[in-house]
């Protein structure tokens, strides 16, 4: 059973929300670097403080994920990547990837898509044709790879400090990252799940 979020957490989710949505507007509107803070916060009628207690930098706005806001593994546009048996293979591939691999790539784009598909969208495309954006999403790939390597090692009782392991977490982390952007370039098109049943072909022999 899943526990709502109390009143304080809803508004601080929605503060959050509407942020972002005024940010996203103006960037599209007039350009990321002719869009400044100050220009939000009066779109969104909320101090340049609170501003920043949500987002310590502009590029904040773009990059970073919702903690409050992760979507289940049913989020991928109905696709249930744990359920759904993918489509045959378009090309020759490998041996097929071990079952935590699959299932933590899944879980790493099911959670940075989250609920709302047209703000990732929208964010990822943002990200791909403004480069300091593109160039600062894959600095932070560092710690994504922590976290990829802790559920990889919850999955199969291995330490996440296992050279493999953080191997196979620094694969699905760029693999994850570089879907996301391929789709958003494309405005969603072709699917996730497409693209998923792809990356898998091609990472087939992946395995811990």
């Amino acid at each position: 059973m899943t526990t709502r979020p109390g009143l304080r957490e809803r508004k601080k989710a929605k503060t959050r929300r509407l942020l972002r949505q005024e940010a996203l507007r103006l960037f599209v509107e007039q350009g990321y670097d002719d869009t400044t803070v100050e220009q939000i916060c009066d779109a969104a009628d909320i101090s340049p403080s609170t501003f920043f207690r949500y987002f310590p930098t502009k590029e904040d706005v773009v990059l970073t994920d919702d903690p409050d806001d992760s979507g289940d593994l049913g989020d991928l546009g109905g696709f249930d990547p744990l359920a759904e048996e993918p489509p045959a293979a378009s090309g020759p591939a490998g041996p097929p990837a071990d079952d935590a691999v699959r299932a933590t790539l899944h879980e790493l784009l099911a959670r940075r898509v989250g609920r709302d598909r047209d703000t990732v969208l929208a964010r990822f495309a943002l990200a791909a044709r403004v480069r300091p954006l593109r160039a600062r999403l894959w600095q932070r790939q560092e710690a994504q790879v922590a976290h990829t390597a802790a559920l990889l090692a919850m999955r199969t009782g291995r330490d996440e400090h296992a050279y493999e392991v953080r191997l196979i977490a620094a694969v699905l982390t760029a693999a994850a990252t570089e879907t996301l952007m391929y789709w958003a370039e494309r405005n969603g098109e072709p699917g996730l799940a497409d693209l998923v049943t792809r990356a898998l072909d091609r990472l087939g022999g992946l395995r811990l």
